[in-house]
Parts: C-alpha cells; sequence; structure tokens
C-alpha cells in the first residue's frame, strides 16, 4: 500500500505559490478583479484481479488531483484565464504540476439575449457533457468518469485541451440556451512515451518523434425548460503521426458524440454515445512490416441519479465499449457501478463507488506490467475533496 501525503500537500502548496508569484501585476492593479479557484481531491483505491491507477490490488492512496486558477477581467470584453493543475494516477500520471489551460477571451458582440467571441491559448475541447471539467472532482458525475471520456493515459492528454483558437456564440430565451462552440488546434509535438501508452510498447519500437495535427473540435448543446433537457452533439478530428528508424506510423480519428440528459426534482437520467472512426498506416523497413488498418468503435453509457436529500446523492451506471465492430467478441467491454456522494458543506465533497469490469478496455495497461490482464475485475474507490 502507497501512501503519498507528503507529495500531495507540496503540490497543493507549489500551486498556490505559482499562481500568486506569478501575477503580482495583477495583484497590485485590482485584487478584487481576480477571481481565484482551487481545489484538492485524494481517493483511495482496492482492486481484485488488475490495476487501476497504481497498486490497487494491494490498497493504494496513489490517486490524488490538485489545481489552482483564476479569470481577470481586463475589461468587459476581454478576459484573461488559467489553471495549473498536477494529478498523480498510477504510473500515467506521476504528480508533476502543468498547464491545465490558460487563454485570453475576447467577446466581440453581446447582446441582452446573445453573445460571440473568441479565445486564444490553451483551451479546453467541448466534448460530451463533462470534458471541459473532467479534472474537478465535484463537476465529474462520479469518481471517475464514464469511458465515453477515455481514461487511458495519453489519450486524457491529448483530448482535454489543445492549443490555438477557440470561436463560440450562444443565444438565449426564457426556456432555451443554445451554445456553440469549434476549437482549431495547431500542430503540436507529443511525448513519444504518449504515443507508446496508447498502442502499446511493441518492444520500444515507439521510441521516436510523434506529432498531433491539426485536431479540430466543435459542439453544439441547448438547454430546454429551465435545464430540466439538455442535449448536445459533438465531433473531435485529429491525425497521430509517428516517426523514427524502426517505424512510422499515421492514425486518423474522429469521434461523433450525442449527450442527452433529463433532469427530475429528485432523479436524473444522462445518456451519451460515441462513435470512434479510425483509419491508419504502419510500416516498419527494420522489421519488414507494413499495412493499413481500419476500424469503428462504439461507446455508451447510461446513469441514474437519485437525490435522497440536498447533501446525499446515489447513483448507478451501465457503460459498454464495443472497441471494433468487426470483432465484437474479442472487444467488447462493460463496466457496472454503484456509488454515492455526500457534501456536507459547500466546499467538500465525499464520495465511494464499487465497479464491476468485465473486459480489458478499461484497466490500464501502464498500471498492470508484465502481468496478465484479467477479463474480469471489481474496484472499490472513495475520494474526499476540497474546493474554494
Amino acid at each position: 500500500m502507497t501512501i503519498r501525503y507528503p507529495q500531495l500537500a507540496c503540490t497543493v502548496a507549489a500551486l498556490l505559490m505559482l499562481l500568486v508569484s506569478g501575477a503580482p501585476a495583477l495583484h497590485a492593479k485590482d485584487l478584487n478583479g481576480i477571481n481565484l479557484h482551487g481545489f484538492v481531491s485524494q481517493g483511495y483505491l482496492y482492486s481484485k484481479e488488475n490495476n487501476f491507477y497504481g497498486e490497487s490490488t494491494d490498497g493504494s492512496w496513489d490517486f490524488y488531483e490538485a489545481g489552482v486558477g483564476g479569470i481577470y477581467r481586463v475589461d468587459p470584453k476581454l478576459s484573461i484565464a488559467g489553471q495549473l493543475y498536477a494529478r498523480d494516477a498510477g504510473r500515467g500520471d506521476d504528480g508533476s504540476i502543468r498547464t491545465d489551460y490558460f487563454y485570453a477571451d475576447y467577446r466581440f458582440f453581446q447582446s441582452a439575449q446573445s453573445g460571440a467571441g473568441f479565445r486564444a491559448g490553451r483551451v479546453r475541447n467541448p466534448y460530451g457533457f463533462y470534458n471541459s471539467t473532467r479534472d474537478i472532482f465535484f463537476t465529474r458525475p462520479s469518481i471517475l468518469l464514464p469511458q465515453l471520456y477515455y481514461e487511458g493515459y495519453g489519450i486524457r492528454e491529448l483530448f482535454f485541451s489543445s492549443d490555438g483558437l477557440q470561436l463560440y456564440n450562444y443565444w438565449d430565451s426564457d426556456q432555451q440556451s443554445t451554445h456553440f462552440i469549434a476549437t482549431f488546434g495547431r500542430t503540436d509535438d507529443i511525448d513519444s512515451n504518449t504515443f507508446e501508452n496508447i498502442f502499446g510498447s511493441q518492444g520500444g519500437l515507439f521510441s521516436g518523434q510523434a506529432e498531433l495535427r491539426r485536431p479540430f473540435a466543435a459542439q453544439l448543446s441547448t438547454d430546454l425548460m429551465g435545464g430540466r433537457w439538455r442535449a448536445a452533439m459533438s465531433y473531435y478530428d485529429a491525425t497521430l503521426t509517428f516517426d523514427s528508424p524502426q517505424a512510422i506510423a499515421e492514425l486518423d480519428a474522429n469521434i461523433i458524440a450525442l449527450s442527452l440528459q433529463h433532469n427530475r426534482e429528485k432523479i436524473s437520467y444522462t445518456l451519451e454515445y460515441s462513435l470512434l472512426s479510425t483509419n491508419g498506416l504502419f510500416a516498419s523497413p527494420a522489421f519488414g512490416a507494413a499495412g493499413n488498418f481500419a476500424s469503428k468503435g462504439e461507446t455508451a453509457y447510461l446513469q441514474a441519479d437519485y437525490q435522497q436529500t440536498g447533501t446525499l446523492t446515489w447513483y448507478t451506471r451501465i457503460d459498454h465499449q464495443l472497441g471494433d465492430r468487426n470483432r465484437p467478441n474479442e472487444t467488447d467491454s462493460t463496466v457496472l457501478t454503484l456509488g454515492g456522494r455526500w457534501a456536507p458543506a459547500p466546499n467538500w465533497l465525499l464520495a465511494a463507488e464499487v465497479h464491476g469490469v468485465r473486459g480489458s478496455a478499461p484497466v490500464p495497461n501502464i498500471d498492470n506490467p508484465n502481468r496478465q490482464i484479467s477479463e474480469r475485475s471489481e474496484l472499490f474507490v472513495m475520494m474526499a475533496g476540497y474546493r474554494f
């Protein structure tokens, strides 16, 4: 069992110091003009058969998140926002501090019921209901996100945000609120370790230069009847390339996601579905291998939440993923989740959940080196979080 409270405390302290020291001029100009926020959460995991985010088969505290950020309004049209973030989740995330997002937001049009603008910098990608706030324990539907949000190490980093330009528009009325967001990302180098963690080690074959080319994300969403109904359609497209003396590879991927939520007085239902299409090529002169590949995979989940009191909520969910339509019996995975969360105060949240896992897709390979992945496993997770 690993317990890493000192590392968590040091991370939180470092985040706070970086945020404050990075904006002395802003504090001097107008302290009240900066809206600061922060959060920290510590989890515990215990599993049977497979490891999740650390050595969870022995019981692990190797799972925490912390972040601090803020927004500064330069004038009514221009604002600057950013967040520093650290996540420790087994072998995949080591708790190092990174820039989650940092952008300038200019709203060039605004009326009583509509507005439009753009953001430039590192912006959060719109996808489904939860991608843009996935790093905050308080805004997730559970401790661990549904499979739809691709929690696997490597994909998370590529999926959450992009460096580039984001356009947005919104229209409000008495009974409806509609938003459109589109992100045009620039081509960026990525760590070859990330590429390796997505596609497997292949005996060190993926040790070279990797790029994420021209990521594009868009979403059209709407709220009806004061949020009683919510719906969204999301799209993401990008190309991953890899080049080394041993091999070259290229993967084109696009995702279409549909989201629907119905909120009643005490019960909420959330349904999301995604279709992932991939096309790629691979060539390895060193091993005399080459070929093209294409696949389509589907992921969906249905979650029900019951609010017993104003502070206590129970939830249950079924996730299903079909990694390749052409190989349904080999690539399908299902996760059943049952959990609850309790907010004893507005700034505090406690949660616990159990997962029954069938299939290998939800199991992080990076946390199970040199061991056979079991087709069935059970996972217990609990987490405590604080925000300001």
